[in-house]
């Protein structure tokens, strides 16, 4: 076997930024090795880097131009330091801090919104409603990015958005699914049942959390495993040649 045929075959390492929360970091260390293990069976696993943020840090700079950029960028460059070569984001509203890195060559950049619009497109969604952090849904990315792939995409109402953002922040973030967060889960199941919706993009990578205690009837998507997914394809694409890169990584 050829120096180049023996490298194509070895997935490359996958660095991911967690932290913002650590309980979806969770979710996306869990799902990657248990999408790897089904693929590749006995004991194997994902090969993985993770860098884990401070959220109170990264909660507090969200306000302060280019500073959580600043600390995106410092992430990135720790895990192609550590060998990824693949790089993902633990978190929707942290993708909105990472216009930089999805200009880097240095690492292939997976950005979630596009790995739901493919995946929403190849299900025949044509109209979303979005669930997250009112900062993200508020925010052009996932509905450019959506709408690009021709699907139509709506929020909640302002004063929702603002219970919802209570019940992640108080509740969520922390690992639990309280009181609030299922309040606000009843009142958005009876706005979206008058709407007539039909699916539903859980884009915030903490509610599975809540809809694991209070399911929504509606079709859901969740993020997490549309960009786990992503990610691994990603790892798993033939990589650019380069002859400076050796086939073994650091470990």
């Amino acid at each position: 076997m050829t120096r180049a045929s023996s490298c194509a075959r070895a997935p490359r390492r996958i660095g991911l930024i967690g932290g913002i929360g650590w309980p979806s970091t969770r979710d996306y260390y869990e799902r990657l090795n248990r999408l790897v293990g089904e693929r590749r069976g006995g004991l194997a696993s994902a090969d993985l880097a993770l860098r884990s943020l401070d959220f109170a840090q990264v909660y507090a700079a969200a306000d302060t131009p280019g500073r959580v950029e600043a600390i995106m960028r410092q992430a990135a460059d720790d895990l192609h330091a550590a060998g990824a070569r693949v790089l993902g984001v633990c978190s929707n509203t942290g993708h909105l801090f990472c216009g930089e890195l999805r200009a880097s060559t240095a690492m292939r950049f997976v950005p979630v919104d596009a790995a739901l619009a493919h995946h929403l497109r190849a299900h025949g969604v044509t109209d979303a409603w979005l669930l997250g952090v009112r900062r993200t849904l508020v925010h052009p990315m996932f509905h450019d990015t959506l709408n690009a792939a021709g699907i139509r995409t709506r929020i909640p109402s302002e004063p929702v958005m603002q219970r919802l953002d209570e019940a992640i922040f108080g509740e969520l973030e922390r690992g639990e699914a309280g009181p609030r967060t299922l309040a606000v889960l009843d009142e958005i199941e009876a706005a979206f049942r008058a709407e007539g919706a039909r699916d539903v993009v859980l884009a915030c990578t903490e509610l599975p959390l809540a809809i694991a205690r209070r399911p929504l009837p509606f079709r859901l998507w969740d993020t997490v495993p549309i960009h786990c997914q992503a990610l691994l394809a990603a790892a798993e694409a033939d990589p650019p040649q380069d002859d400076d890169e050796p086939c073994s990584r650091p470990t």
